[in-house]
C-alpha cells in the first residue's frame, strides 16, 4: 500500500500501519496531480502519462485485514481505494481522489511540492 500522508513514518496516523514492514520510500509516476482537499489531507489525482508529479511517499506491506480493519475505516470521505502506478512502473494499492462526492472541500493543486510533509511545513 503506497501511503503519502499523515499514515507516513513520523506522521500523526503512522499507528494505523500497525507495524506493517516499510517496503520502500518512493514516488509515483508523473502522472498524478497532488491536492491538499480543504487543506486537511492529501489526495492524488490521475491526469495521464508524464502530466503530473511524481509525488513523494513510503509502500508498507499491510495485510488486507490490516486495509479492512484499521487503515480504510479512518480514511477520509474525499478518497477511495485505488491502483496507482509507481515510478518505477510497478503497481500499488493507494487512496486517491474520490471522483465526485457531494459538498467536496476545496482543491488546493500541490503538486510543485510533490510531497504531503512539505506542504504542511509550509503552510
Amino acid at each position: 500500500m503506497f501511503l503519502n500522508g499523515t499514515a507516513m513514518a513520523g506522521g500523526a496516523d503512522h499507528h494505523l500501519v500497525g507495524g506493517a514492514p516499510l517496503v520502500t520510500a518512493t514516488t509515483t509516476a508523473k502522472r498524478y496531480r497532488f491536492h491538499a482537499v480543504g487543506g486537511a489531507y492529501p489526495a492524488l489525482e490521475d491526469v495521464g502519462p508524464d502530466q503530473g508529479a511524481a509525488v513523494r511517499g513510503e509502500v508498507y506491506e499491510l495485510s488486507y485485514e490490516q486495509l479492512r480493519e484499521v487503515l480504510l475505516p479512518g480514511e477520509p470521505a474525499g478518497l477511495e481505494l485505488g491502483v496507482i502506478e509507481l515510478a518505477d512502473g510497478s503497481g500499488s494499492l493507494a487512496m486517491i481522489l474520490r471522483r465526485s462526492w457531494d459538498d467536496a472541500p476545496e482543491l488546493t493543486d500541490i503538486s510543485d511540492l510533490a510531497s504531503w510533509r512539505a506542504f504542511k511545513e509550509q503552510s
